[in-house]
C-alpha cells in the first residue's frame, strides 16, 4: 500500500460523501413526511375530499311579490332537471334509447340533444331536459346504473298563479348569457343566473335575485350524488355555503282590481291598455294590457322556442306593455286641458258661447265637428265634446301656450314610473316644428292639437295620472309600483311614500268649472258618454276621446266600423270617481274600437269594482238616473285644410 496513500484517502472521501448525501437525503425525507403530515395535513385532507365531493351552485330563493293587500301574484316552486356529465356517460345507441324513452323524446329529439356533448367542457353538465316530472326522475333512478354521468338537479322555478294577469307589468326571467355576464358592472353574475328580463322583475332584479351559495355534494366515481342517510341530507348536500334569499316586493297593485279590468277589456273584446291611480297618492292599483302571456312558460331554463317564437312576431304585441310603452293621439280627452288654458289665460270664462253649425271654414277648408251643436258654452263644449269650441280656442291661445299647459300636467314627458321602456310622448310647439322639420308653425296645425289629433302623442299612464291631478285639484303625483321592500323574514328594507313632483298653480275656480263638465259627460243629458260610462254604483266624471289611426285622405268617405280593423280609430275615456274627493283615476284606450264611447265600460266596470271591494257589504246610494238620449255618432267625411287641418273629433 505504500505509495498508494493518496488512493486510499480519495475513496475513504468517496465514502464519508455517500455516507453524508444517504444522511441528508433521509433528513429532509423525514422533514418532508412530518411537514405535510403535521403541517398540512389539513389542506391535503381537504384535497383528497375532492375526490369524492363535487362543488356545486347553490341557488338563492328570488323574491316573492304581493299586491297591496298580501296575496301572493309571484313565487317559486321546487324544480328538477335532468343533465349528463360527458367524462362518465358512454354514448351508445343503447344507452341513447334508455334516455329517449325516461324522458319522454324522440329518438330523433335525443340524438340532436346529446349533439350538445361535445360541444361542452367534460367537467361542465349539459342539460337534457328541464323541469321534469316525477316519472322522468323515476325513470332515469330506474335504468342507473346503465345511464352512468346521468344525474338529477335541483331547481327553483319562477311561479305566476294568475296566468296571464299582469304579465307585461310583472315580466319574466331567464337564464343570463354571455352578454348579460360581460355588462355586470359589479361582476355578481355567473353562468347558470337567472336575472329579470322585463317589467318589475328586471326593474327590482338587484333586490328580487338574492347571492348565491355553494353546496359539496359526495358523489361516487361515475360523478354522481351518493345515497346519503338523513332526511336533512336529502339532495345529498354534506357541507354548504348557504345561499342569501332574494326580498319580496309589495306592491300598490290591487289583484282583483287588475283582474276585473283586463276580464273587463277581454269581454268588450279589445285589445288596449287600462292604468288605474289613486289620485290622492299616485299609487298605481292596476295596470293591464290586452292582449297578454304566460310569464311562466318563458321563464324556465329551457324555453320552448316555438311558445318564444309566437310571442315575438305575434302582430298583436302580446309583449308590449302599452300602457307605457305605446303613445296614442289623446283626441278629445285633450280637450280639457286646452279648457284649463284658455280660463287661466284669460281668454273664456264659464258663461263664454260659440255658434257650432256642425263645423267652422278656416283657410281654404272646413273643419267639421261630429255633430251640430248650436250655441255653446264652457261646461256644454266639454259635455258634449264640441269641436268647433276648441277650434277657437286653440286659434286665441296658438301652439305654445297650449303646450305650456299640457306640459304642466305632465303630457309629453316620462311619468317616471319606475318600469324600463316608457315613452315621452310629444307636445308639440313652434320651437319643436323648427327643429324638426325645419319649418314654421302652420295655423291649420293648431287646429288640429285643439283637439287632441296632428302630432300631439301621449301615453296611457300620462293621461291617468293628468286627470288624477285634475280631480285632486292640481296635485301632479309620480306613479309608484311598489310600497316596501321586505327580507323574507319580515325586516322591513325600504319604503316607499308618494312622491308629489309639482303643485300646479291653477285657481280652484278653472279646476271646479272643468270638473263640472266631466261630471256632465256620465251623468246628464247630452253628455258624449251618458249611456256607455253612466253608473248607477257611484259618481264617476270623465272624458271620451278618438285617437286617429291614420289620415283619412283616401278613406274619407267611409265610416269607421266599415273599415278594416287596423284602419280604425281607437277609443279613449279617461275618468275618476267619486265626483269630489276621488279615491280612483282609471284611463282606458280600446285600440280599433271606433269611438271613445267604446271605452267608457270598461272605465266604469273597474271603478264600479273597486268600491264593491272596498264597501262589500254597504250598498252604494245609486247615483241620479238621467235620460238616456240615443245620440248618433257620424264619422266626419269632408276634406280637411292642406296646412295641418284634421278631421272632427268624434266625442
Amino acid at each position: 500500500m505504500i505509495g498508494r496513500e493518496d488512493e486510499v484517502r480519495e475513496f475513504r472521501q468517496r465514502v464519508w460523501g455517500f455516507q453524508t448525501f444517504l444522511i441528508v437525503f433521509w433528513a429532509i425525507l423525514v422533514a418532508r413526511l412530518a411537514y405535510l403530515q403535521i403541517y398540512q395535513g389539513a389542506a391535503l385532507r381537504k384535497f383528497s375530499e375532492a375526490n369524492r365531493l363535487k362543488n356545486e351552485k347553490l341557488f338563492p330563493t328570488r323574491g316573492i311579490i304581493f299586491d297591496r293587500n298580501g296575496k301572493v301574484i309571484v313565487d317559486n316552486r321546487a324544480a328538477f332537471d335532468v343533465v349528463l356529465l360527458s367524462q362518465y356517460y358512454k354514448n351508445t345507441p343503447e344507452n341513447m334509447l334508455r334516455l329517449a324513452k325516461a324522458l319522454n323524446y324522440s329518438p330523433e329529439e335525443m340524438e340532436k340533444r346529446l349533439q350538445k356533448i361535445g360541444k361542452a367542457r367534460s367537467y361542465i353538465p349539459v342539460l337534457l331536459k328541464a323541469d321534469v316530472s316525477k316519472d322522468n326522475i323515476a325513470a332515469i333512478e330506474t335504468s342507473y346504473p346503465s345511464l352512468l354521468g346521468v344525474d338529477i338537479e335541483a331547481t327553483v322555478q319562477r311561479r305566476y298563479p294568475f296566468k296571464d294577469v299582469a304579465s307585461q307589468l310583472l315580466g319574466h326571467i331567464s337564464e343570463v348569457n354571455t352578454a348579460d355576464i360581460q355588462r355586470d358592472s359589479k361582476k355578481s353574475l355567473q353562468s347558470g343566473d337567472y336575472i329579470g328580463r322585463m317589467g318589475l322583475e328586471r326593474s327590482y332584479d338587484p333586490e328580487l335575485r338574492g347571492v348565491n351559495g355553494v353546496g359539496y355534494v359526495e358523489v361516487d366515481a361515475t360523478g354522481r350524488r351518493r345515497k346519503v342517510e338523513g332526511a336533512e341530507k336529502l339532495l345529498g348536500f354534506v357541507a354548504q355555503t348557504e345561499p342569501i334569499p332574494g326580498n319580496n316586493l309589495y306592491l300598490t297593485i290591487d289583484v282583483d282590481l287588475e283582474m276585473a279590468a283586463a276580464s273587463s277589456l277581454k269581454n268588450h273584446k279589445y285589445h288596449g291598455s287600462v292604468v288605474a291611480l289613486d289620485p290622492r297618492s299616485g299609487e298605481v292599483l292596476a295596470l293591464v294590457n290586452e292582449p297578454g302571456f304566460e310569464p311562466e312558460k318563458i321563464s324556465g331554463r329551457e324555453i320552448d322556442s316555438k311558445i318564444w317564437s309566437n310571442l315575438r312576431e305575434n302582430k298583436e304585441r302580446p309583449l308590449r306593455n302599452r300602457a307605457i310603452q305605446d303613445i296614442y293621439p289623446p283626441g278629445s280627452t285633450f280637450k280639457i286641458f286646452m279648457a284649463i288654458a284658455a280660463m287661466a289665460e284669460g281668454k273664456v270664462t264659464k258663461h263664454t258661447s260659440h255658434h257650432c253649425s256642425g263645423g267652422m271654414p278656416f283657410g281654404k277648408r272646413r273643419f267639421n265637428c261630429w255633430k251640430t251643436h248650436g250655441a255653446t258654452d264652457f261646461v256644454k263644449s266639454i259635455r258634449e265634446s264640441c269641436d268647433v269650441y276648441y277650434y277657437n280656442l286653440g286659434i286665441s291661445l296658438g301652439p305654445d301656450l297650449i303646450a305650456k299647459y299640457a306640459r304642466m300636467f305632465g303630457l309629453g314627458q316620462p311619468t317616471e314610473i319606475k318600469l324600463a321602456g316608457e315613452q315621452r310622448g310629444l307636445i308639440p310647439d313652434t320651437q319643436w316644428k323648427q327643429e324638426r322639420f325645419k319649418d314654421i308653425w302652420h295655423p291649420g296645425e293648431t287646429l288640429s292639437i285643439a283637439i287632441g289629433q296632428g302630432y300631439i302623442s301621449t301615453t296611457p299612464i300620462q293621461l291617468a295620472n293628468a286627470y288624477a291631478a285634475i280631480g285632486n285639484g292640481g296635485f301632479l303625483y309620480r306613479p309608484y309600483l311598489v310600497k316596501k321592500i321586505e327580507k323574507q323574514n319580515g325586516e322591513l328594507i325600504k319604503e316607499f311614500h308618494p312622491e308629489l313632483k309639482r303643485k300646479i298653480e291653477i285657481p280652484q275656480g278653472i279646476f271646479d268649472a272643468v270638473k263640472e263638465g266631466l261630471y256632465q259627460v256620465t251623468n246628464k243629458p247630452g253628455g258624449t258618454a251618458i249611456v256607455s260610462g253612466h253608473s248607477k254604483k257611484v259618481v264617476i266624471s270623465g272624458k271620451t276621446g278618438t285617437a286617429q289611426v291614420r289620415a283619412f285622405s283616401d278613406i274619407m268617405r267611409m265610416k269607421c266600423e266599415s273599415m278594416p280593423n287596423k284602419d280604425r280609430h281607437h277609443g279613449w275615456f279617461v275618468g275618476y270617481a267619486p265626483r269630489e274627493n276621488p279615491e280612483i283615476a282609471v284611463a282606458v284606450v280600446a285600440e280599433h274600437s271606433c269611438h271613445g264611447t267604446a271605452a267608457a265600460p270598461i272605465v266604469r266596470d273597474v271603478i264600479e269594482a273597486y268600491f264593491d271591494k272596498k264597501n262589500p257589504s254597504e250598498p252604494i246610494k245609486p247615483n241620479e238616473n238621467p235620460k238616456e238620449e240615443n245620440i248618433k255618432v257620424k264619422d266626419p267625411i269632408e276634406e280637411l285644410d292642406g296646412e295641418g287641418g284634421d278631421v272632427g273629433e268624434t266625442g
